[in-house]
């Protein structure tokens, strides 16, 4: 006669389906992407708040060249300084701002948005050879002996601004060359924005040279 077992008792010796550590494990799970989103978010979100106020400062801080208001800043730090800084209220660090100033050449039509565009120079590493600072220098770059890249604009003078900002990046250490870039030995985020225009036909006022031996640097050149 076969024998029968029964073990509809099993559970009352002590074989259970413990779930006490499911959630746990799920959360665990699912917590590096979901952090890993949360800051990404927050990078895109001051990236967007850092190029409007950077759009912002340079529309305001370039109509001052483009009505000959400017001519008097004869060095791209005193044009950061006076009307770059000004314009920014407080909402960008002015010491991170970099500036570019120069002539488009004759005929170019500025309203082009292929003129205006441009992208952040370098290829994976910053190069501000071609920018100045609030100190006058252009060591960012890989040429920092490169001429300091600011220019006095003329009456009736198409010209091009560029002003790069260079801010924390939030993601590079756990998304590297992610919204980032190598700037000296640091990974930062850059933004840019540009300005394209034709100055107004104001009265062009020339700039007199420093007197030698005063210690005041030479004034910037002339657009051309």
């Amino acid at each position: 006669m076969p024998y029968h077992y029964c073990i509809a008792g099993a559970k009352n010796l002590g074989i259970r389906r413990h779930r006490g550590g499911a959630v746990a494990l799920e959360f665990a799970i699912l917590a590096i992407p979901f952090f890993l989103w949360i800051l990404f978010i927050f990078e895109m979100s001051y990236d967007l708040f850092t190029q409007e106020a950077l759009d912002y400062t340079l529309n305001a801080a370039v109509r001052q060249i483009q009505t000959g208001n400017a001519v008097s800043q004869t060095s791209g730090s005193a044009f950061i300084q006076n009307d770059l800084c000004a314009a920014a209220k407080g909402l960008l660090e002015c010491n991170q701002m970099w500036v570019q100033v120069q002539a488009l050449p004759a005929g170019t039509d500025y309203s082009n948005p292929s003129v205006t565009t441009g992208a952040v120079p370098g290829n994976g590493n910053l190069d501000l050879s071609d920018y100045t600072n609030l100190a006058g220098a252009n060591t960012g770059g890989t040429n920092p002996n490169a001429p300091i890249p600011y220019c006095i604009a003329g009456a009736s003078q198409a010209i091009l601004v560029s002003a790069i900002y260079i801010g924390p990046s939030f993601i590079s250490g756990l998304l590297p060359g992610v919204l980032s870039t190598s700037f000296g030995f640091n990974t930062v985020h850059a933004t840019l924005s540009t300005a394209g225009f034709v100055t107004e036909p104001f009265q062009q006022i020339p700039n007199n040279p420093p007197n030698p031996g005063s210690g005041t640097p030479p004034s910037a050149p002339a657009c051309t």
